[in-house]
């Protein structure tokens, strides 16, 4: 006689809050990631600087963008991370006698 399967596992409010935190953490290092890349690969409007301004303006841009490039990528792996550690276990499928 086969036995009645597991009851569903009840939720959790602190899993739901490290996922929902995870998923923030993950959203907001893409945001990031995505504004780094474009202050470092992207060009500026200087037509109304003079020519150290627009220097010191596309310097300033491109290594906020390195910066910003760092942390979103480190935001998106801290994320990925913390959801490995909440996600829900899969049970091993039950062996046949």
């Amino acid at each position: 006689m086969p036995s009645p399967p597991p009851p569903p596992p009840k939720p959790s409010l602190p899993r739901a809050a490290a996922l929902g935190l995870a998923g923030g953490m993950f959203l907001g290092g893409l945001g990031l990631l995505a504004a780094g890349l474009k202050g470092t690969f992207g060009t500026l409007d200087c037509t109304q600087l003079s020519g150290p301004e627009c220097e010191l303006l596309q310097q300033a841009s491109h290594e906020m963008g390195r910066f910003q490039t760092r942390f979103g990528g480190a935001l998106v792996a801290l994320a990925a991370a913390l959801f490995v550690l909440v996600r829900r276990r899969m049970l091993p499928p039950p062996e046949a006698p």
